[in-house]
């Protein structure tokens, strides 16, 4: 039997603005994690989400969890890519993993997924954030 009908609700899935982590600085421009549900600067750790790209600077490090925002772009963006397990061409339409901030690998020892690699090329790696 089918539902009645009703509004749906619905909002852009570019951008949100996320609590960030107690004690936490994250500069614009890095790749943001959800660390037990915290916004903080990506890094090469097991158990992280990865959300986006912040789009501005925030610092709380005089703040409890959540007592700052910090909008997060989770858009294709362009970031590093690894030397030494670079992402390549035949990784397109896989996951990349977390290096660093603002680097990507295909390594994916010890590290969370950042995102599906959307293209590779003398730039770096186009990666789309989840």
């Amino acid at each position: 039997m089918p539902s009645e009908a009703r509004k749906r609700e619905s909002r852009a899935g570019d951008s949100r603005a996320l609590g960030v982590k107690a004690a936490v600085k994250i500069v614009r421009g890095v790749m943001v994690v959800l660390q037990a549900g915290w916004a903080v600067t990506a890094s090469a750790a097991a158990g992280l989400v990865a959300v986006g790209v912040s789009d501005e600077t925030v610092d709380n490090t005089g703040g409890a969890n959540g007592d700052k925002l910090i909008k997060v772009d989770r858009r294709v963006f362009v970031l590093e890519n690894d030397t030494v397990a670079p992402v390549t061409r035949a990784h397109i339409g896989s996951d990349c993993y977390i290096l660093d901030d603002i680097t990507v690998t295909s390594d994916n020892t010890g590290t969370s997924v950042a995102g599906r690699v959307f293209d590779v090329d003398a730039r770096g790696v186009s990666v789309e954030f989840y």
